[in-house]
């Protein structure tokens, strides 16, 4: 069955009246207790029963607080407000019916000021708390404004030593049936009432309720009871001793009651208007018990089968364009819809966006292939071009000896071209490799260079010639076009010096900065095409030696 309004304003009044039947059954005890005819047992009775039913309504106040108060902080300070008007009582309770003798009934008296301290201090720290989020904590600083709490109750507890709270007459034993307030007692009684009233003063000022000015009256008019009350107290006029002279009973009904009116008009967030919330809400909501028997819904809400409800637990269900959830809560399950109008709208676009993509994608992926077999192609054409350009001369060259060669007469002359033809493939299939490597990378290993001198001396060992070489460029890797370079100096020479020469040595090593190769040839060779082609080389010729040496542009990286 739905919470409404009126059940829940018709549980209120219930409660109020319950309280109030308790409270006057309370004072009855109280003026039983008082009649100088009432039997010995039936005081202690009436007095038993009295103190039970005001411990009784504050525990139980104290239990609904911590339910309904939303924020944590200002929750937990209020629930330490009831433990110490129950506390007030019991000292109460043990200071009239449980003292053996006047200093444990002295000092239970004294002890009464530390909950009338603390209840006004921890109202204002409560009042510090509200209007913040549910778990806000309030700044350490905040909590200076407990000391004069503090100081006056060690004030008020050392009363026998300076006498600043309580007055006794001197030589007299000291007693509350004879004193007087000293200056301690007004600075307690003013902390009270700054107290409560600062808090009064910022639950106003944070108060978000609109609407509400007539109901927060109520507040003020509560406070300025109590400090009417207390007032009338310290005066120690008899009228309020005859009648209202309980302080503790007094002090803590009042304060609860000031409290719950701060509760009941918005100045303290709580939780007992959600049932409204929750039915003037937006949402498609329904709150079930663990039976599937409703307890809360919104104007919004549909109504559903409890199979359907049943298999909403396992998954969201599909009804139409909404979809059913089912959750489980405290106590119970929370059902809701969910508009998926939307969604469904966009599947169909997402399908048919779907199935052109899958055309599209048919034809792009075919596109690609041809794009990349296009590309493949390319890329082989363009190693070919670059490996033909690089090696087109000594290609050549190797046609026009295999023509020699079959025009040869002896076998020496054959020899001799097969010699010819071994260098320049050599050179093509070194070539071809440097190419192919830089194309990938732009630094190469340096014993790559050593690697095409070894193969290229092995070659021209077939033409009887012999030699060595040294790479040293004192880096592991070197740029791939320096070490081409070096290779095509050197296979240069070689094609013009392989007829006549010996002895070749060659020797690549860097030199004040600058990499250089340095080639030395034990005849006279001729070095025109070689100038032609390396306008920068240093060509000497000396004592039937030919010396050659190229800088090679960049050095070593």
């Amino acid at each position: 069955m739905e919470i409404t309004v009126n059940k829940r304003i018709k549980r209120n009044i219930y409660g109020f009246l319950t309280v109030t039947a308790l409270v006057v059954v309370a004072f009855v005890c109280r003026l039983v207790s008082r009649s100088p005819e009432t039997p010995l047992y039936l005081n202690k009775l009436c007095n038993i029963v009295r103190t039970l039913i005001y411990v009784g309504i504050f525990s139980v106040w104290g239990v609904s607080v911590y339910r309904r108060v939303v924020q944590v902080q200002a929750r937990r300070f209020l629930v330490l407000l009831a433990l110490l008007m129950v506390l007030w009582l019991i000292l109460r309770a043990f200071k009239h019916y449980f003292a053996l003798d006047a200093t444990a009934e002295r000092y239970l008296w004294y002890s009464y000021y530390i909950p009338m301290l603390f209840i006004p201090s921890l109202t204002l720290l409560v009042a510090l708390s509200i209007g913040k989020q549910e778990g806000y904590r309030l700044p350490t600083y905040a909590f200076l404004s407990l000391v004069p709490a503090v100081a006056l109750s060690v004030l008020t507890l050392t009363n026998d030593l300076h006498q600043c709270v309580f007055r006794f007459p001197e030589g007299s034993v000291f007693s509350e049936s004879d004193y007087s307030y000293g200056t301690g007692y007004f600075l307690t009684v003013v902390w009270g009432v700054f107290s409560g009233g600062a808090s009064l003063a910022l639950m106003f000022a944070k108060n978000r309720v609109p609407k509400t000015r007539r109901i927060l009256w109520i507040p003020v008019i509560l406070f300025a009871v109590i400090v009417v009350y207390v007032i009338l107290y310290a005066s120690r006029i008899p009228f309020v001793f005859e009648i209202g002279w309980d302080l503790a009973v007094f002090e803590c009904l009042a304060f609860a009651v000031f409290l719950e009116s701060c509760i009941s008009s918005g100045l303290i967030q709580s939780n007992t208007h959600y049932a409204e919330l929750f039915r003037a809400s937006s949402l498609s909501a329904l709150i079930f018990d663990k039976d599937y028997d409703l307890r809360y819904s919104s104007d919004s809400s549909g109504t559903f089968g409890k199979d359907v409800l049943e298999r909403a637990e396992k998954a969201p269900v599909a009804i139409g364009n909404e979809l059913l959830h089912n959750m489980p809560v405290s106590g119970g399950r929370a059902i809701w819809t969910e508009d998926i109008s939307e969604l469904l709208s966009a599947r169909d676009d997402l399908e048919e966006t779907q199935a052109e993509l899958k055309d599209r994608n048919g034809f792009l992926q075919y596109s690609y292939k041809r794009e990349e077999e296009n590309r493949i192609v390319e890329e082989q054409n363009r190693l070919y071009d670059l490996l033909q350009s690089k090696t087109q001369k000594q290609i050549d060259g190797i046609d026009g000896l295999v023509a020699e060669y079959g025009a040869a007469k002896t076998d020496w002359e054959r020899k001799r071209i097969i010699a010819k033809i071994i260098i320049l493939g050599t050179f093509i299939k070194r070539r071809k490799d440097f190419v192919l490597q830089t194309d990938n990378t732009p630094d190469l290993p340096e014993n790559k260079l050593t690697s095409a001198f070894a193969e290229s001396f092995r070659a021209l060992g077939f033409n009887g010639v012999k030699g060595a070489f040294s790479v040293d460029t004192g880096k592991e890797y070197v740029s791939g076009e320096i070490l081409t370079y070096a290779y095509d100096f050197f296979e240069d020479v070689i094609e013009v010096a392989s007829d006549k020469a010996k002895l070749i040595t060659v020797r690549v090593r860097e030199v004040k900065g600058t990499l250089r190769v340095n080639i030395t040839v034990d005849c006279e060779i001729g070095t025109e095409e070689i100038k032609n082609k390396y306008p920068d080389a240093r060509i000497d010729a000396d004592d039937g030696e030919t010396e050659l040496c190229l800088s090679l542009t960049g050095g070593a990286k």
